[in-house]
């Protein structure tokens, strides 16, 4: 059984590996392998009887495979390849002869722009591949000006030689004048509000006089491929300037929900919050209600005093709306920043954050660290999502972005998803599976312990089981039902104290592409709650037709190797139902 269990565990590491090589561009590449042909005969003919003719004709080292009456040779030392298949076609009882032509696994690769200052961006790519793959994502879509991207902040520097090309013109308001008339075109309830608004001044005038605002924006929305200073997660996005931080960079809640409310009724669809503080503000919550009510996403940075936001509340990251997305900061290490706070409840994930390159007013450019640096990259990634997906709902981008994370130790227990940002994994076209209910210990025997979880598809979600484990050994699977808004539930019944759950959520699309989700664990203890956050174990989500994911998953799966072989066995049992 040990031998068994290692081959299945090797022939899965392999197909991991196979899965995640890197494909090449055919350009410049050889068309053919050298020296080699096929020929194949007609049917009526024996194969083995032909081969003397071959050799005649200059063929050598010929290997059959009778089932298409082919064979493959190669040229003899001193002949020509073009002569040889020529005497192999003139003879009666071939069919064709042909070049052994080479083939390659076809994807278009990376796409890196020639931005001058690209190199900085170790957030975007960098050796090491702690960075949210932006690159890889871009081989899909690097954007788009339907798109935008509400930067409630300082205000932008909209004339920086990076963004002007990307600021929101508010079609209502501009041309033939409209911009300075004094008039509301729009019948917004601001006046020439043309590039946004200052909330702080209730002026047309958003402009940065801080720093902040404009860094955080280079990062969702730099222009892309200019040859000028850095490209942002989308290379093209409309970045709406919403000003209700001053120079000092402070303000109020009631700047805050106003700017909330004018970005969601102007057409944003992603606020990028890099701000917190205070006490928890129900107007700035009813304005975040209102802006999810409408299908808009609100990104909020975590905060930088190194905390728990599980019990000491950051806002407003903290506000349980289920449209925030609450975000840590990492360096270029993949690790915690420092100063980022964290919580297993209460951050969703993780992004860089730590010396952050990126745009300066008067078309400069500095370092910055913070979750606010964080938060841009999050909210960018949103809006490159929303580009390669028309249509999709702001919960399945949210379902996309945390189901896509690299999961790794140093994240698990200390945010919802147990991972940092990886924007190519949130456009794959296998089932995304995230938000799973993570179970603490607990005393209850008589069950049921629900378990829900949101599984998003491309196409179409065919199926979704919870496989669950008793103590390392006795199994089983659930079917898990759908409920509203991708939701999908199943309880697994009550059991006796000592007893350790394991599980895990399998999803399948209407294409039979798989994905098997984290491992999850539990006690029925009173024992104190290991809070390990989403994963006893550390497992990346995997895609098991079609592998999603870099190589690096056949490193980082998990010990509990029983448990991960489980799902292969049982893929074979469920393909005979």
């Amino acid at each position: 059984m040990k031998i068994r269990s290692r081959l299945l565990m090797a022939s899965l590491i392999l197909f991991l590996a196979i899965q995640a090589l890197a494909q090449v561009s055919l350009k410049n590449k050889p068309r053919v392998v050298p020296g080699e042909l096929v020929i194949k005969f007609k049917r009526d003919v024996v194969v083995a009887n032909m081969l003397g003719s071959l050799g005649e004709a200059g063929v050598v080292n010929v290997s059959t495979t009778p089932q298409l009456f082919c064979v493959k040779g190669k040229v003899a030392p001193g002949r020509d390849i073009e002569q040889v298949l020529a005497q192999c076609r003139a003879q009666a009882n071939v069919e064709y002869a042909e070049p052994n032509y080479r083939l390659y696994a076809i994807a278009a690769p990376p796409v890196f722009p020639n931005d001058a200052d690209f190199s900085q961006l170790y957030g975007m790519h960098q050796s090491n591949d702690n960075d949210i793959d932006a690159p890889e994502a871009w081989e899909l879509t690097t954007g788009s000006s339907n798109i935008i991207v509400g930067v409630i902040d300082t205000g932008i520097d909209y004339d920086h030689e990076d963004l002007k090309a990307n600021i929101w013109i508010n079609p209502g308001e501009s041309g033939g004048g409209k911009e300075n008339n004094n008039i509301d075109d729009d019948n917004n309830g601001y006046k020439d509000d043309y590039r946004g608004w200052n909330f702080i001044y209730k002026t047309n005038d958003p402009y940065d006089d801080n720093d902040h605002g404009t860094h955080c924006s280079g990062t969702v929305g730099g222009v892309g491929n200019n040859g000028k200073g850095v490209a942002g997660v989308n290379w093209t996005v409309k970045l709406m300037a919403l000003k209700f931080l001053g120079s000092d960079g402070s303000g109020g809640t009631a700047e805050a929900a106003e700017a909330i409310v004018y970005a969601t009724d102007n057409g944003a669809k992603v606020l990028s919050n890099s701000w917190g503080g205070g006490e928890a503000s129900q107007v700035l919550r009813d304005a975040i209600q209102y802006a999810h009510d409408r299908g808009v996403l609100f990104i909020a940075a975590s905060g930088n005093d190194s905390k728990n936001t599980d019990t000491s509340s950051n806002y407003p990251s903290n506000y349980e709306v289920p449209n925030v997305v609450s975000v840590a900061a990492n360096d270029n290490g993949d690790n915690i920043s420092s100063f980022s706070n964290y919580g297993r409840r209460t951050v969703d994930l993780s992004a860089p954050g730590s010396n952050i390159y990126s745009t300066r007013p008067l078309s400069r450019y500095q370092r910055l660290s913070g979750t606010s640096m964080a938060t841009p990259h999050v909210a960018g990634a949103a809006a490159l999502v929303m580009s390669r997906f028309p249509g999709i709902t702001s919960s399945q981008v949210i379902v996309r972005l945390l189901g896509g994370v690299d999961r790794k130790s140093q994240f698990l227990g200390k945010m919802v998803s147990g991972g940092r940002l990886n924007v190519r994994n949130a456009m794959s076209t296998n089932p995304m599976i995230a938000l799973t209910t993570d179970w603490s210990n607990t005393t209850n025997t008589a069950g049921p312990y629900a378990v829900s979880t949101k599984a998003v598809d491309d196409q179409s979600i065919a199926r979704v089981r919870l496989i669950y484990q008793l103590n390392g050994a006795t199994s089983d699977t659930l079917n898990m039902a759908a409920g509203a808004a991708d939701t999908y539930s199943a309880n697994i019944p009550g059991q006796a104290l000592n007893t350790t759950i394991n599980y895990m959520v399998l999803a399948t699309d209407n294409a039979g592409n798989r994905t098997l989700g984290p491992t999850y664990s539990f006690k029925i203890s009173n024992e104190p709650d290991p809070g390990d956050g989403g994963g006893c174990c550390g497992q990346a989500a995997m895609a098991l037709e079609g592998m999603q994911g870099p190589a690096r998953y056949a490193v980082e799966l998990p010990l509990n190797i029983a448990f991960l072989l489980l799902p292969v066995a049982l893929l074979r049992r469920w393909r005979k139902k």
